[in-house]
């Protein structure tokens, strides 16, 4: 008896049927990792892409536009740029030209909103954390502090929130894809 239980076990340990199944269960788990990561990251860079691309066609209008003469031409400006930057409901964007109109979609409709500057003024805007300290107004073409001459400016800006399975990618601020310029209008 004891002659047929250590023969049996030594069919067992010698036999192959079933080898390709436990390998495939020890190694899907890690392929699924990778795949799930992978999508992942390439849905997050496609958020960004889209967004960088709306945000660079904004800048790249307001380049093309001459600087406001009015606050009435200034909410124009602002009002276009903001229309560009639309996205889907969970996007937001923001324009503000010259600190003098602040243009906002909040994922469904434009908001204009008059801001305490004046659309003819100049700035020498500077960064300040995250977002753009306008500064008080000068005299166009005076020399600013960082070396740069006040000018007219438009700064735009535009959230997406996208929910990551595996945080803290490099270009992803808490769940939000964040896009930003400041663009000097000729």
């Amino acid at each position: 008896m004891r002659r047929f239980v250590v023969d049996r076990i030594r069919d067992w340990a010698r036999e192959e049927t079933g080898s390709i199944a436990v390998e495939f269960a020890l190694v899907t788990p890690i392929l699924l990792l990778i795949l799930a990561a992978t999508v992942d990251i390439g849905s997050a860079a496609f958020v960004r892409l889209a967004q960088e691309g709306r945000v660079t066609a904004a800048a790249d209008y307001a380049l093309l536009q001459s600087a406001p003469s009015d606050n009435e031409t200034a909410t124009s400006l602002a009002r276009k740029l903001a229309g560009l930057l639309r996205g889907t409901s969970e996007q937001t964007a923001e324009v503000e030209v010259n600190n003098s109109v602040r243009a906002t979609w909040n994922g469904s409709t434009i908001t204009v909103a008059n801001m305490p500057g004046d659309a003819v003024s100049c700035y020498c805007p500077t960064l300040s954390g995250s977002d753009v300290a306008w500064g008080p107004p000068l005299s166009c073409g005076a020399p600013c502090s960082g070396g740069d001459t006040a000018g007219r400016f438009v700064r735009i800006s535009a959230n997406a929130r996208h929910v990551v399975i595996f945080p803290g990618y490099a270009f992803m601020e808490a769940d939000a894809v964040v896009s930003r310029s400041v663009v000097r209008l000729p």
